[in-house]
């Protein structure tokens, strides 16, 4: 192919990509009532919390926003099949083999992440967030603000749990091997930490390390996997 027929079929890829995500946020808006009250349902456990609304359109921008998010994690496996489409010429047979191997399993951690973060990370994080302090201060967190919060850390903690799939694909096609990614480790760490910082909506170190901690696990456990590979 040349290079303007690369171009023609990324620009393909992208049409493609855009239209199933625009499907997939619709899908998402439609249910987004039911998806702000599994999230609200976190900060219920917690006692004298409630959540409330400042500004006037806030529950609709809000349930956008959400719907968006709930957009790309339906649209991931998608998202995933038109690159590996576009990068399938440049492989070999093996190789081809091994993604279209992994793709299911993309879907898989990715779910994963999400459910990790719903029921395990989450729910031990607010209620060490909302109840710090002194108990004189009454707590009633912005809806805008909590739902920006809770679904950025479930997104990021789904696509966190990539990374031993990635990793042992690339260990796979020869591309890194697990002492290599064993001596960049410090380096991984210091990656890593940029990105918490970057991902999560608040500068506290509590909400950093609720990201950057499973996702080193993560980077640890995709050097096991490298080293099967």
């Amino acid at each position: 192919m040349t290079l303007l027929e690369h171009l023609q079929e990324l620009r393909r890829r992208l049409i493609i990509c855009v239209v199933v995500l625009a499907i997939a946020t619709v899908i998402g808006f439609i249910f987004s009532d039911g998806l702000v009250d599994l999230i609200l349902r976190l900060v219920e456990q917690v006692e004298g919390v409630t959540i409330q609304a400042i500004e006037v359109p806030e529950q609709f921008t809000t349930s956008m926003r959400l719907a968006l998010i709930a957009g790309v994690a339906l649209s991931m496996p998608v998202l995933v099949y038109q690159i590996w489409q576009f990068l399938r010429p440049g492989l070999l047979p093996n190789e081809q083999r091994y993604v279209l191997i992994g793709l299911p399993l993309v879907t898989l951690f990715f779910v994963g992440g999400v459910l990790f973060a719903y029921f395990l990370a989450l729910p031990a994080a607010l209620r060490f967030l909302l109840l710090f302090g002194s108990d004189r201060v009454q707590i009633r967190p912005q809806l805008q603000s909590y739902l920006s919060f809770i679904s950025t850390l479930l997104l990021w903690s789904g696509i966190s749990f990539e990374t031993p799939i990635f990793l042992f694909f690339l260990a796979k096609i020869g591309v890194v091997d697990w002492r290599r990614l064993g001596r960049w480790r410090k380096y991984a760490f210091l990656v890593i930490c940029i990105l918490a910082a970057v991902i999560t909506p608040t500068p506290d170190p509590v909400n950093m390390m609720i990201v950057a901690a499973p996702l080193y696990l993560l980077y640890e456990v995709g050097i096991l996997l490298a080293r099967f590979a």
